[in-house]
């Protein structure tokens, strides 16, 4: 019983914080996107906008893995595993890679902990 409880609280703290990390960045995008729009020019290259797309898929994971922890988080932590190792690679001199973007691996971990937990805890219940 006090197994169960500690694997849903798990679980509630993943939610819960991979929730306020999504609408931490959706804020920022909104944002930027607001400030954006009167401006002309050259918008974002391609390089960037692979980058986004592949960070936009691990929020959705996020949101996803509160339904289906196991998929979502996986897809979720290989997507920031992907957008960290694309974001340190970019061959833009004026960028510079911060390794504070790991944190955002941190609910897709605990998604797939809380998931795996579950799964072995009922697994030994039956037996």
């Amino acid at each position: 019983m006090e197994n169960r409880k500690s694997i849903k609280i798990l679980h509630w703290m993943a939610g819960i914080i991979g929730t306020l990390m999504v609408v931490f960045v959706l804020l920022f995008f909104i944002g930027y996107m607001i400030e954006g729009r009167d401006q002309h020019g050259i918008g974002l290259d391609t390089y960037t906008i692979i980058t986004f797309a592949v960070w936009g898929i691990g929020l959705a994971g996020l949101l996803f893995a509160i339904w289906k922890p196991g998929i979502g988080g996986l897809i979720s932590l290989v997507c920031f595993i992907g957008f960290n190792i694309i974001a340190a690679l970019n061959p833009n001199p004026d960028s510079s890679y911060n390794m504070v973007l790991l944190i955002f691996t941190l609910p897709s971990i605990l998604f797939l902990s809380s998931w795996w937990l579950k799964k072995t805890s009922s697994s030994n219940q039956e037996n």
